[in-house]
Parts: C-alpha cells; sequence; structure tokens
C-alpha cells in the first residue's frame, strides 16, 4: 500500500508589513493571500483524493506545491510560515495523485523532486520504490520535463512527422515573484532524422546540444547543453534549456 500525507498544518503570527508604493502592497497583498490559501488547497486535496476525484484533487494538490514552495522562498513577506517539509508532503501529495491516475512518469518526475533536494518524507522513496520501472522506447517522440520551480515544468515536446522528429522547447524561468508577476519565457523548434539520437540548435553566437538517451532506470531522457554566448539563444532573461529532461505522459 502506497503511503499518503496530505499534512496542510500551516502557522500564520503577525500582521503584513505595510509598504510605501502601491506596487509593493499589491504583491505583498496577492502573496498573502495566496499563501492563506495552503491549507485549503490541502484539505480540498485530500477530500477529492478520498472521493476519487483524482483530477479535481490533482489541481488541489498542484496549488498546494507551487504556492507552499513561493510562499516559504517568499517568507519576508508573508506571515504564513512554510518549512522544507511542508513542500516535500505538497509534492508528494501530487506524485501520489499521477500514480493513481495511472501517470506514473509524471508521478515519478514530482517524486524525484523530494530526492533531488534530500527533503522527502520517509513516505516519498517508499511510493516511488511502488512504480513500474520505466520502458524506454525506441521511438524518441513525447513529451520530457524539467523542473522550473514553483510547481512549473520545461518542456521538450518530439513529434514523429514519419520523416523526421519535431522537438519543440517552451522554458521558463520562475523568478522569485513569478506567481504573481509571471514568468520569463523562451523556445525554440528543430528537425532531427528519424535514424538520429543528436541535434543542435543555433541561434547567433548561441548552441545547445540534444542528447537522447535511454535505459532500464530512467526510461527516455534527454540531456541538454547550452552554450549561449551574449545573445541567450533569444530567450527571455534568465530562461536556460541546459539540464536533464526526463519523458512523461503527454498532456
Amino acid at each position: 500500500m502506497i503511503k499518503t500525507i496530505f499534512s496542510g498544518s500551516l502557522c500564520a503570527l503577525g500582521l503584513i508589513a505595510m509598504t510605501s508604493t502601491h506596487a509593493e502592497l499589491s504583491y505583498e497583498q496577492e502573496l498573502q493571500q495566496g499563501c492563506a490559501k495552503l491549507k485549503q488547497y490541502a484539505n480540498n486535496g485530500k477530500k477529492l483524493y478520498d472521493q476519487k476525484q483524482y483530477k479535481k484533487a490533482l489541481e488541489q494538490f498542484k496549488n498546494q506545491a507551487s504556492w507552499s514552495q513561493f510562499c516559504m522562498l517568499n517568507a519576508d513577506d508573508t506571515t504564513v510560515k512554510v518549512s522544507d517539509r511542508d513542500v516535500a508532503i505538497a509534492y508528494n501529495n501530487v506524485g501520489l495523485t499521477y500514480a493513481k491516475m495511472n501517470q506514473p512518469l509524471w508521478a515519478r518526475a514530482w517524486y524525484l523532486l523530494n530526492i533531488r533536494d534530500e527533503i522527502e518524507p520517509q513516505s516519498t522513496r517508499f511510493n516511488l520504490q511502488q512504480l513500474p520501472k520505466p520502458k524506454p522506447s525506441t521511438d524518441l517522440s513525447g513529451q520530457y520535463v524539467r523542473y522550473a520551480g514553483f510547481g512549473e515544468w520545461n518542456y521538450l515536446t518530439v513529434k514523429n512527422n514519419k520523416t523526421s522528429y519535431q522537438i519543440e522547447f517552451d522554458g521558463l524561468y520562475m523568478g522569485i515573484r513569478s506567481l504573481v508577476y509571471g514568468p520569463n519565457m523562451g523556445e525554440f523548434d528543430i528537425t532531427m532524422p528519424l535514424s538520429k539520437k543528436q541535434a543542435v540548435y543555433r541561434y547567433e553566437d548561441c548552441k545547445i546540444d540534444l542528447n537522447f538517451k535511454s535505459d532500464t532506470t530512467s526510461g527516455n531522457s534527454i540531456k541538454v547543453t547550452q552554450s549561449d554566448g551574449n545573445s541567450g539563444c533569444g530567450f527571455g532573461h534568465n530562461v536556460y534549456a541546459d539540464g536533464v529532461y526526463f519523458k512523461v505522459e503527454m498532456k
């Protein structure tokens, strides 16, 4: 039996420190309102999960995950206290719900966030072990993801067009205030012959190498190496494609 942790207990003490400008006040208000809903997201998610309404539960748990990390990193501007463990529990809840929705690759991606940060509740590692092993495929098409922060992901979408693969990158930079003000974005698309497992994107002095890999431990993945020079690859500020992307179920 998989282990569940749905805790939504968070403390709120004191008052918001008021600021002098309207813009800062608006941000603090939105931040405080979002953080104040954390317990509600956790409780609503658990209720829907228990009712086996997993799609609706997932939406609540994703909100819990996004705002847990956001509120923790914006601790100086909110009275809601969030710990590393609160964030880990929220990630675990999302993974658990994806597993119930028969999307083990997405569940694995969320569980691994806790393993990577070494803050997982004990149940995360156990739940990860209950998932079926990823099965590598010779067909490289599908959706690959790398975590961008605050519940959002960078995507590489690979489409099989019979004569080649069409590869589309949609990336984000989740700044410290991005849940309120929005992220910076970047994108590119290239093609790759069906017989190849490597592709290169070039933009001015930018070069991005994509290497497709597969094994019985991680399934299909793409290792991306970016050398952006001064051009930034034409992306928004601080957006990088660099990193390892793991294949998940198509949304």
